[in-house]
């Protein structure tokens, strides 16, 4: 949707619909509640009101003013708030689904029990043919942070979260000084560069959280769920939040690498009689070399191995899921049957890489290699051969992805 299919309401009706909004909080058989959905009300000053329970469900609010209101209960599904001013304003229970918060200041704010959770934003357009609805997509263009709650550099300092949904949302580089997350869902957030000091984790969930470059002084992570970090995430708030819930350290790591893949060599051997697969899982591999090594059917998930070297090496059926694998050298590799999922590979070198299917044995079929949501920001494929793959939910513009045609 673009600021052209936006209503831009006159003064009067504007004045009209938060009147009769105003009316309805106090007494509602003689108001009506205010609905100001899809309207481009861009700098307006609501500052002070009453406006709890009014809709704004995809309106245009960037920069506006509400300093103080009673927002709470009300309806921003997928409206854009960027650079709005929202300091003191009590949005207790509010749905701010899909909302664009970018820059946002929210100091002050009363966030209890607000949703943020992801949201993707329909508008029936047109007529409805018999037995069909008819929709627009999620908004394109400008408003794609609809599909995410993005918080990024907003002003959240002394504001009150408790309770809210939060899973997912990109807060990297927000000031959050004083403010208070307690019994949050942050599952995924992207805190990265986040200002933590006298943050109130207290019984949060931030599993999987991104944490890198956050400033933690005097902040409180008692009884939160810290599972799930990646070893640079884990690295930068273990020592501070010593009563939260960590994942055990794991078992296979650097110092036992050469130790695991010999037991592994003799797994494959054996055809698992001896030895056993080796299975890294979050494990600080960052720079490893394994240029020109044969690798089959290890397993390295969740793991750092940001600015490792796989340069020339054949890589048959090797699990890479939901690995940090940025700047990693893949140039020259053979891959095959391979599993990049939700790996990051920005910036990684794949140039001269052979990606293709693996074929099983006796006609069985083959696995595929897959790419299913992986970044490859940056990454570089000039004269890669991919043969086949499932990039499936991945970005590949910009990448100088070899397409066939």
């Amino acid at each position: 949707m673009t600021k052209a299919d936006l209503k831009i309401p006159s003064p009067e009706e504007l004045k009209a619909i938060v009147g009769t909004h105003l009316l309805w909080t106090k007494t509602p058989a003689r108001g009506k509640r205010g609905d100001l959905s899809y309207c481009a009300l861009p700098g307006i000053d609501l500052s002070g009101l009453d406006l709890r329970g009014m809709v704004f469900t995809g309106a245009d609010l960037s920069g506006a003013r509400f300093d103080g209101c009673n927002l709470a209960e009300c309806d921003f599904f997928g409206a854009n708030l960027s650079g709005a001013h929202l300091r003191g304003a009590k949005l207790t229970r509010a749905v701010l689904r899909g909302a664009r918060l970018a820059g946002t200041d929210l100091e002050g704010a009363d966030l209890h029990e607000a949703d943020l959770r992801e949201g993707v934003l329909y508008r029936h357009r047109g007529p409805r043919r018999p037995g069909e609805i008819e929709t627009d997509g999620a908004a394109e263009g400008e408003m794609t942070n609809f599909f995410r709650a993005d918080l990024s550099n907003a002003k959240l300092s002394g504001s009150v979260f408790k309770g809210a949904k939060l899973a997912g949302a990109i807060m990297a580089n927000a000031t959050m000084v004083d403010a208070d997350f307690t019994g949050c869902d942050m599952t995924g957030v992207d805190l990265r560069g986040a200002n933590l000091s006298r943050t109130n984790f207290t019984s949060a969930r931030l599993t999987g959280a991104k944490m890198v470059g956050v400033s933690i002084d005097k902040t409180v992570f008692t009884g939160a769920d810290l599972t799930g970090l990646m070893p640079e995430d884990l690295n930068q708030v273990k020592g501070w939040a010593r009563d939260a819930k960590f994942d055990p350290p794991p078992v296979n790591n650097r110092d036992n690498f050469a130790a695991v893949i010999a037991a592994h060599e003799k797994w494959l051997q054996s055809d698992g009689r001896e030895g056993k697969q080796a299975v890294f899982e979050r494990a600080d591999l960052s720079g490893l070399d394994l240029s020109g090594k044969l690798l089959r059917l290890v397993v390295f998930r969740r793991c750092s191995l940001s600015g490792a070297d796989f340069g020339e090496a054949r890589i048959f059926a090797v699990d890479f899921s939901g690995s940090d694998l940025r700047q990693v050298r893949f140039r020259g590799a053979k891959v095959s049957g391979g599993r990049f999922d939700g790996a990051d590979l920005t910036g990684a070198d794949l140039a001269g890489c052979r990606i293709a299917p693996l074929p099983l044995a006796g006609g069985g079929g083959q696995i595929a290699t897959s790419f299913r949501s992986a970044r490859l920001s940056r990454s570089v494929f000039a004269g890669a051969d991919v043969l086949a793959g499932d990039f499936s939910e991945t970005a590949l513009a910009g990448t100088g992805f070899p397409f066939r045609g």
